[in-house]
């Protein structure tokens, strides 16, 4: 995958205010003096720990996206640090994973409320379009005026895909990565289609006829990716075409689904919980080969998020695992990855690796010490403008959601 492929679907879904699902209630049995223990994760509540794994994924993807500009010649530890942080990439399958888990949850939830439709299309686009779009403002426009650079001067000239959120189906046609700083929007291009198709695939379904259909998608995703990644003129397409990036999507659907109508989380638990260390085992030995292996990894990964989500959303709220992820640190990553997300790419093509190295040379860092403190101040510049339009843009737009409840 080209490194600047990555992305997000960083936008968390809303969780909906309705009754919990009765099959995780708390009840007592004839003899019994304590509840059994409610799981994590119930339908209509929020949960705190996928907040934390929101705030995961977010790490790896900003960890992966400014350690990839190390120099391996200035030293043999900045060299193996390029080389693994290929790891990160996988963020983009996790942040998939979690919003086809949470959107289908929703709509699943939803599926007999007034207003199913409006309600959600409106309440997505709050949260999505105000950045989105405040951002192409901003990138191709304001700071080309205000600084004089031309770094944008690509996704500049291809701007119609931007706006109309067909970028990835414009990388496909071309088989390049044509958007520069602005490449990594190819994955909010796929949550888009995403949330304009499956609340009328969800609507139109039973939920058995949507779990087969999630498992087809699966599957028929995962081979076609294998049969065109053999093609040299499908070389993009495989790694950022809706149609061969949705397989993420339908395996959180098919645990929303599983859990929702199926499984109790008792018996999820069971099977997740040994099928994730064979998996985890698997996919860092493709990691450790460096190689395409005919996309088998966009699979693979898609496997092992989807195995450890299940682990997190039904396992107890006393769990260790359960304290882990609602660490104050990863709920603040969770909160801001989104924003996070959207300035990366921008931020590391204006200030790249040879830049920094022109005015902090004089400091006299060793290279290892120097490309640490490049990638920190960084991952600090992205927090902090991530912060600031939580705070001043994003903020006002997700109260209007109330109305759309």
């Amino acid at each position: 995958m080209n490194p600047s492929t990555l992305v997000i679907p960083l936008i968390a879904p809303e969780s909906v205010a309705t009754q919990p699902d009765s099959r995780n209630s708390t009840s007592l049995a004839v003899g019994e003096s304590t509840p059994i223990e409610q799981p994590v994760w119930g339908f209509g509540s929020h949960c705190l720990e996928l907040d934390g794994v929101r705030g995961i994924a977010i790490l790896l993807v900003t960890l992966y996206r400014f350690i990839k500009e190390w120099d391996p010649s200035a030293h043999w530890l900045l060299g193996l640090g390029k080389k693994y942080c290929d790891l990160g990439e996988r963020g983009v399958d996790l942040f998939f994973v979690l919003s086809g888990f949470l959107i289908t949850g929703i709509l699943l939830q939803t599926k007999t409320s007034e207003g199913y439709f409006k309600n959600f299309i409106i309440r997505r686009a709050l949260r999505i379009f105000p950045l989105y779009f405040t951002s192409l403002v901003v990138c191709l426009f304001v700071l080309p005026l205000l600084m004089g650079t031309q770094v944008f001067d690509l996704p500049r000239s291809n701007q119609f895909f931007l706006w109309t959120y067909t970028s990835n189906v414009y990388m496909a046609w071309t088989n390049t990565w044509c958007f520069g700083p602005l490449d990594h929007f190819w994955s909010l291009a796929v949550e888009e289609h995403f949330y304009l198709v499956w609340p009328a695939i969800v609507y139109c379904l039973s939920s058995k006829a949507l779990l087969r259909l999630a498992i087809g998608m699966i599957v028929g995703v995962g081979a076609a990716r294998m049969f065109f990644t053999l093609r040299p003129e499908c070389g993009v397409a495989v790694d950022a075409l809706t149609l061969f990036r949705c397989d993420a999507l339908a395996m959180g659907a098919m645990l929303a689904v599983l859990l929702k109508h199926g499984l109790s989380a008792d018996q999820v638990n069971r099977v997740a919980k040994w099928v994730l260390p064979l998996l985890v085992v698997a996919g860092f030995a493709v990691v450790f080969s460096g190689k395409r292996l005919l996309g088998i990894p966009h699979s693979l990964w898609g496997c092992i998020w989807v195995a450890a989500m299940a682990v997190v959303v039904t396992r107890p709220r006393s769990h260790r695992l359960s304290h882990c992820l609602r660490a104050s640190w990863l709920q603040w990553l969770g909160r801001y990855s989104y924003g996070m997300y959207v300035v990366q790419l921008p931020l590391v093509t204006m200030l790249p690796l040879s830049f920094a190295a022109e005015h902090w040379n004089r400091i006299g860092l060793s290279p290892v010490l120097f490309g640490i403190a490049y990638v920190s101040a960084l991952f600090a510049m992205t927090c902090v403008i991530a912060m600031a339009s939580f705070h001043l843009l994003e903020k006002p737009f997700l109260k209007m959601k109330r109305w759309f409840a």
